[in-house]
């Protein structure tokens, strides 16, 4: 009697602890959580799948400023940025021309001595910044290290009124500085398929810091024939023939001066 007596009261604790820890707590006690612990909220949108339409961009953030948040969009995110290109447009290769003058192909006693650079410039269109360094074929004369820059609005390609404007500068060792401007404007037109004629007056003049000299400026009409005979001869390449005529008309300390160009171009790209 003794015995089992000692049993159901020593099993009746056990009992009690062990339903009580099997039973639901309330919903109280379940909010009650300890300060300072870090809390990971997990939205619904992390068990679907990325690319479904359903799933919202916003995700609820954690009443606690400490809290980590998981974020399931950014492997959609990254795969939509992928498939537009927009990490290659934010990383657009900066163009880098050489500069290479006065050496020719073929060169023998009889050549006559040109004044040489050598150098490179960066960017194109809009701006560009080149460096060179150059030997003077004149006696006497010293190697000399220039550098310029150029910002421009560049002339549209299309039919119709064109224009342009284009201000730039420079300085070397052992020159002076110089600033430079031009303005343009014209009309391009179709005479016939495949032929423009564009029509242009263009205002070019430059400023010499130095004693002795000073501003220098001067109007360019022009006419410029251009023929595309890839589009006329349907070649598999891009050709073009241009013949360009221009007078220039003195205005402040310049010379006058008849410019005449043929221009034959061959561009061809591979795919």
């Amino acid at each position: 009697m003794f015995r089992f007596n000692f049993n159901g009261t020593a099993a009746a604790p056990a009992a009690l602890l062990l339903a009580a820890s099997l039973s639901p707590a309330p919903a109280a006690a379940q909010e009650v959580m300890p300060e300072g612990a870090i809390q990971l909220p997990i939205p619904r949108a992390a068990l679907q799948d990325p690319d479904a339409a359903e799933m919202e961009a916003s995700l609820p953030a954690g009443d606690n400023a400490d809290a980590v948040v998981f974020n399931p969009t950014l492997a959609a995110i990254g795969r939509a940025n992928a498939a537009s290109g927009a990490h290659l447009r934010a990383r657009a290769p900066i163009p880098v021309d050489i500069i290479r003058d006065g050496f020719a192909a073929r060169q023998d006693m009889m050549s006559a001595a040109q004044d040489r650079s050598v150098g490179f410039r960066l960017g194109k269109e809009v701006f560009s910044l080149s460096t060179t360094v150059s030997d003077p074929a004149s006696a006497g004369a010293t190697r000399d290290a220039r550098i310029n820059w150029r910002l421009a609005q560049p002339v549209s390609a299309g039919a119709g009124f064109i224009w342009g404007l284009s201000t730039g500068g420079g300085g070397s060792l052992y020159g002076n500085p110089e600033q430079t401007g031009e303005a343009l404007i014209g009309y391009r037109q179709e005479l016939l398929p495949h032929l423009t004629l564009t029509s242009q007056l263009a205002m070019a003049g430059n400023y010499v810091f130095a004693p002795g000299d000073g501003l220098h400026t001067a109007l360019t009409p022009t006419m410029k024939l251009s023929v595309d005979l890839a589009k006329f001869a349907d070649l598999p390449w891009q050709t073009s023939f241009d013949v360009t005529l221009a007078r220039k008309l003195p205005l402040v300390a310049s010379d006058y001066e008849t410019l005449g160009r043929a221009m034959l171009s061959l561009k061809y790209q591979l795919q």
